[in-house]
């Protein structure tokens, strides 16, 4: 099933360090939210988009200081290490079948339905270049590692049972999504994150389901709001 695996695979009792690990991945960013500093001081969408951004960062630095200094295991063991070329391939190809697969989905949902784009997607389109560079690489790198590699290696661990990872990460990363995305923005977004959940689940290697995820926001980011 999978073509690399973590540092290591084998069944391990919940410790205090992978317990608090878990609930900073799958929680830390959404924990931050109500303190809303961007609202509470007024600032512009772009500067809270950045700070949206800074705080995914400083709950990575969190995460990976848990892994390095208190659980004493490499970064290798949240899947961070250098994908082989066919996990690469295979990852770029997925990201392209989501974007289209996603995009159909969406576009037969708004025909039936008779809904409108995300408010969310029409913000971004009116971000400048830069701040959309900082989201998409923000996006690509943090929630690789907060969403996918840590829990989904962790609860691996603990329960024998890779599907429990992967359906963790799955249903918190679209739960994490839904109040920006609505309704209309949760059809996409549940075939990108299946996409990327099955990438990882597949490679064991975040660094290719960043590639995944970097075709996704590529797509959706930067070249879609373009034409709306």
């Amino acid at each position: 099933m999978t073509t690399g695996t973590a540092e290591s695979s084998t069944h391990r009792s919940a410790s205090p360090a992978a317990l608090v690990g878990l609930v900073v991945a799958l929680f830390g960013v959404p924990l931050l939210w109500p303190l809303d500093l961007p609202t509470r001081v007024g600032w512009s969408v772009a500067s809270s988009t950045l700070v949206g951004s800074l705080t995914n960062w400083l709950v990575v630095a969190v995460l990976l200081t848990v892994v390095v200094r208190w659980e004493r295991r490499s970064l290798a063991s949240i899947g961070v290490r250098r994908p082989t070329r066919r996990q690469a391939l295979v990852a770029l190809g997925a990201g392209v079948v989501a974007v289209v697969l996603g995009l159909l989905a969406t576009g037969a949902a708004v025909v039936a339905f008779d809904v409108r784009q995300p408010e969310a997607l029409s913000a971004i389109g009116r971000l400048s270049l830069p701040v959309k560079l900082a989201l998409v690489g923000t996006a690509v790198v943090s929630e690789e590692i907060l969403w996918r590699g840590y829990p989904i290696e962790r609860l691996t661990e603990l329960t024998g049972r890779l599907w429990v990872g992967a359906a963790v990460s799955f249903v918190v990363f679209l739960g994490v999504h839904y109040p920006a995305w609505g309704l209309v923005g949760a059809i996409p977004q549940s075939v990108f994150t299946l996409a990327l959940v099955g990438v990882y689940a597949w490679s064991r290697n975040a660094v290719a389901s960043m590639l995944t995820h970097a075709v996704v926001n590529v797509c959706m980011v930067l070249v879609l709001p373009a034409f709306l």
